[in-house]
């Protein structure tokens, strides 16, 4: 399991310093690891409905992936994302409105803290995702990334009935930057996100919401095991 890992790891960073362009994924739940040698897989949906550039004009996107997590250490998971995406770039002179094209990421959550007497649990997510796809002929990228910080409810060592969910909030505060074809374009690059997760057994399923510095939904759902 430690050689899958450390392997792992290295083709993850091989994607992230290898491709030219990115495109950001919803945070997840901050501080929720999955522990040491082991892992969840699962799709997941990106909305982005919109987003403000710098001096004019707006973009949005849908992103589809298969996301696998896996757990370095009890405190550390690497998360991985690969799938397919397109984004429009509106209201500017030469904007884009792609085909369809390969999506890819890496990226890094982590637990730092707790206060046990409230069953909150505090962490930190580093992610980016990668966007390629053509216009026209046309190639386009598109670049950005994430830093956030934020805490959700541990439901704790209560488990559940068979077939019973228990839902777990979280949000935060996220940092997000932005390139167009290697041009910084964001306009806003401070927002907070909030979600809700629900958990049967080894499934779970959540809805995230980020706003103001962008408008958009991510949806969900992993098998852990």
């Amino acid at each position: 399991m430690k050689r899958f890992q450390f392997t792992f790891l290295l083709i993850s960073f091989f994607i992230f310093t290898m491709t030219p362009s990115l495109f950001a994924a919803p945070i997840g739940i901050p501080g929720a690891t999955v522990g040491a040698n082991k892992s969840v897989i699962g799709p997941e949906l990106n909305f982005v409905f919109d987003r403000d550039l710098s001096g004019t004009g707006s973009v949005e996107s849908t992103q589809v992936f298969a996301k696998g997590e896996v757990g370095l250490t009890d405190r550390i998971d690497l998360d991985i994302r690969l799938g397919f995406g397109q984004f429009k770039v509106k209201d500017v002179p030469g904007g884009a409105n792609t085909d369809i094209g390969p999506a890819f990421g890496v990226g890094f959550k982590a637990t730092w803290a707790q206060i046990p007497d409230a069953n909150i649990k505090i962490g930190t997510v580093l992610q980016t995702v990668r966007l390629r796809a053509k216009d026209n002929g046309n190639r386009f990228g598109w670049s950005e990334y994430d830093a956030a910080l934020g805490a959700y409810l541990d439901a704790g060592p209560r488990s559940p009935r068979a077939g019973q969910a228990s839902l777990i909030p979280y949000g935060g505060v996220v940092w997000s930057g932005l390139d167009l074809d290697g041009r910084a374009a964001e306009d806003n690059t401070f927002g907070i996100f909030l979600g809700l997760a629900a958990r049967v057994s080894n499934f779970y399923a959540t809805v995230e919401l980020r706003v103001p510095e962008q408008t958009a939904l991510g949806i969900n759902a992993g098998f852990s095991f």
